[in-house]
């Protein structure tokens, strides 16, 4: 006869050996005594916390106690004993809620969520529940981290997801937010259908593009698990992938998606690569079949000892194709457990062996990375510091060379970039064949050989399309090297925008900027009202500000203007130079022919510039567009005094004597131009002269100087130059500007 049934409210624990199968394929009897140490501790602990354990699953086990708190104190002991000298990669989940006894079996929603929260969880963490989390109130001792509320598989609700955060544990690396979903469930047969069609189409295309092998033998390594619970040592887990990934990289037989593709896909998409609907998600945004899955923890009598542990696993099919064996090294020295692994999982891709290379000095690849980091941060100072220190760590170490190259030249400081390259080439003269097309990229670039720079950059991106920094760089060189809207949707569209969070990434928002340029460029005003609800959400600096503006204006709504520039007076990063905005609204409406509107915030820029003494240029260039050219004069003729250093004002000045018709001192400011013609200028001079001229009236002149202009480098700016300065809008139907015009394409 059955049992009766018992009904009760307990704290529920669940536990997992990850990687299990990957253990038995490689080694039984080590996978058996990791068993044997899972149980013993379990056994232990459950007994001294109050507990009973219910259940063992082989490398799994379920267990109940008394109250929430003996559950977590358990778990946090025990994860404790598991990540010491036997260190094994234990999850841990607990629920408070009901359960049935019935014949000898626990059942009910209390197991259940147990369960999915261990599958949820990282080796050496404990995920709780909220209800866990409440019990917990009074408790300080213990302390937890909202992950925001999940979707669990079989339970209806929405639960949101505490993860235990005391010395000793695992925690999540860049651990947000979970999405809130329900808003979006009724759109998700739609969404299947839309992620379907697009995987369908970046499959073929790969294969196109690739060949049929791509997707048998694609790669990504995405970053390392640490589950060592020492913060101090997470920069591993991004160390170890990006590592090994250039050294992948150099085998012929992979196909591999960088590091940084990985990390950021998963980071913005907000995705759990401890599901699999996360890594088939992951397989199909970046096209990734096959993923290295490794973990770290520290080991030794004293914890001064380090294992890497992993292996390599087909996304389609959940297959492990490849144990990987365990590495060891000094836990002051990762690098030699990252070498190790690397050389596992390239004899696993390679036929024979390959050329291994020298591995930085340690702490000179933990500053590179640091700045790779906090590049898109906008802290300039850290970043110059860090890659400074990583050169001056060891001298061998190319990369930040390279990185240094780009920081120079964004600060528009050309001349250290120009000098930086030429030591570059004296001292690496053994380059394989990516570092010399990358060497030839910042060449063309320092030279201002625009055509040559979109020709190595299109090298580059064809090892990874997916790549957001690399992808991000394809669209602005696209519209500012060759004027191509089309050509930077592409770029924009290669990577799904509804795939990433966009949400506090500034990156994502300069992204989104460069997309509305290209689709009112395009004449796309469907991509541009869907870029606009999605810059709403970004707007973090004055720029995305500016490309919302730019929208409206395109729409002539200049509601929804004025209100952005009330909006942009209370961010947090608002100064004085914010009331550009005024005048940026002025210039555009300027350009799409309505100078009556263009006026009105002409006057709007005089009114914000006036009561700031350093912005005394920009209230001359307000006058200037509100037609107020005596103000004009006398503004910028006192900012030529007032601001010796700023170089613009004379050109400017320059353009208002023309529009004047004082010839004779329009033509002495072009003559001071060439005197004070700058190193690395990449034809600014001949712009501002041929500028100058088309205001005079000198149309054939004006195209002539324009014209070499671009052949020294001079780019189609975003609110600057070409057909983005009022002052050319005289030479828009001129047959030879427009043929000037198609060089860029």
């Amino acid at each position: 006869m059955a049992d009766k049934e018992v009904r009760k409210l307990a704290a529920v624990m669940f536990t997992d050996i990850e990687g299990y199968t990957a253990f038995v394929q490689k080694d039984e009897t080590e996978a058996m005594r990791k068993v044997s140490i899972h149980r013993k501790f379990l056994e232990q602990y459950t007994t001294a916390y109050n507990g009973k354990v219910i259940a063992f699953y082989g490398d799994g086990s379920l267990s109940i106690y008394e109250s929430a708190l003996d559950a977590v104190q358990c778990g946090i002991a025990m994860q404790k004993a598991y990540r010491g000298e036997n260190a094994i990669p234990v999850r841990i989940g607990i629920h408070l809620g009901d359960i049935i006894f019935r014949d000898e079996t626990v059942f009910g929603d209390g197991v259940n969520i147990a369960s999915r929260l261990q599958t949820s969880g990282i080796p050496g963490s404990v995920f709780i529940s909220d209800r866990i989390q409440t019990e917990l109130a009074n408790h300080p001792e213990i302390k937890t981290k909202s992950i925001g509320k999940k979707k669990l598989k079989n339970v209806a609700a929405q639960l949101e997801v505490f993860v235990v955060t005391n010395d000793g544990l695992a925690i999540p690396t860049g651990m947000t937010k979970m999405p809130e979903l329900n808003k979006y469930y009724r759109y998700v047969p739609l969404l299947l259908l839309s992620i379907i069609a697009w995987w369908f189409i970046n499959r073929q295309l790969k294969e196109k593009l690739f060949g049929s092998e791509f997707t048998e033998k694609s790669i990504s390594v995405p970053a390392f698990i640490n589950s060592t619970g020492d913060p101090s040592l997470d920069h591993v887990a991004g160390m170890a992938a990006h590592w090994i990934t250039k050294e992948l990289s150099n085998t012929p037989e992979a196909n591999v998606v960088s590091s940084e593709s990985a990390n950021e896909m998963i980071q913005l998409a907000g995705m759990s690569m401890s599901t699999a609907r996360g890594k088939k998600q992951f397989a199909s945004l970046t096209g990734a079949v096959n993923i290295v899955e490794a973990f770290y923890t520290k080991t030794g009598a004293n914890h001064d000892s380090m294992m890497m542990s992993g292996y390599i696993k087909n996304l389609e099919t959940g297959k492990i194709l490849q144990s990987l064996k365990d590495v060891k090294c000094n836990t002051s020295n990762p690098m030699g457990c990252i070498q190790m692994m690397s050389s596992n999982i390239k004899g696993y891709w390679a036929s024979r062996d390959d050329h291994v290379l020298t591995p930085p000095n340690y702490d000179a690849y933990k500053a590179y990375l640091s700045a790779r980091k906090a590049w898109r941060s906008y802290d300039k100072t850290f970043v110059f510091d860090q890659l400074k220190k990583a050169i001056q760590l060891d001298h061998e170490f190319i990369d930040p060379y390279f990185l240094m190259l780009d920081f120079f030249y964004n600060e528009k400081q050309h001349q250290e970039a120009y000098d930086t390259l030429q030591a570059m080439r004296k001292k690496f003269t053994d380059l394989d064949e990516r570092e010399t097309n990358m060497m030839n990229y910042h060449a063309a670039d320092i030279e201002g050989k625009n055509k040559e720079v979109y020709t190595y950059f299109l090298k580059e991106y064809e090892r990874d399309s997916m790549d957001m920094f690399t992808n991000n760089s394809g669209m602005v060189i696209a519209m500012m090297y060759r004027h191509d809207p089309l050509k930077a949707l592409a770029f924009f569209n290669a990577i799904p925008l509804d795939s990433i969070q966009i949400e506090g990434c500034f990156y994502c928002g300069d992204r989104v900027d460069m997309a509305m340029w290209a689709a009112l460029e395009a004449d796309s005003m469907a991509l541009a009202d869907m870029l606009a609800t999605k810059l709403q959400k970004v707007l973090y600096t004055r720029k995305n500000y500016g490309s919302l503006i730019m929208y409206y204006v395109w729409k002539n709504d200049t509601a929804k203007i004025d209100q952005l520039i009330v909006d942009s007076r209370s961010n947090p990063a608002y100064d004085e130079t914010w009331e550009y905005l005024n005048y940026l609204a002025s210039r555009l409406f300027l350009l799409r022919d309505n100078p009556e509107v263009s006026k009105r915030y002409a006057q709007k820029a005089i009114d914000g510039y006036s009561p700031f003494p350093k912005q005394i240029r920009m209230l001359g260039k307000s006058y200037y567009l509100n037609d107020q050219l005596d103000k004009a004069l006398i503004t910028l003729q006192q900012a030529l005094i007032n601001l010796p250093d700023e170089t613009r004002t004379l050109p400017e000045l320059g353009a208002l004597y023309a529009r004047m018709g004082n010839t004779v001192e329009a033509k002495k400011v072009i003559d001071q131009l060439e005197l004070l013609r700058q190193p690395f200028d990449y034809g600014m001079t001949e712009y501002n002269q041929g500028r100058i001229y088309g205001l005079l009236g000198d149309t054939e002149q004006a195209v002539k100087l324009l014209d070499i202009s671009i052949s020294k480098g001079q780019k189609y700016d975003l609110w600057v130059t070409f057909d983005h300065d009022p002052d050319l809008l005289i030479l828009k139907d001129d047959p030879g500007y427009k043929v000037l015009m198609s060089k860029f394409k």
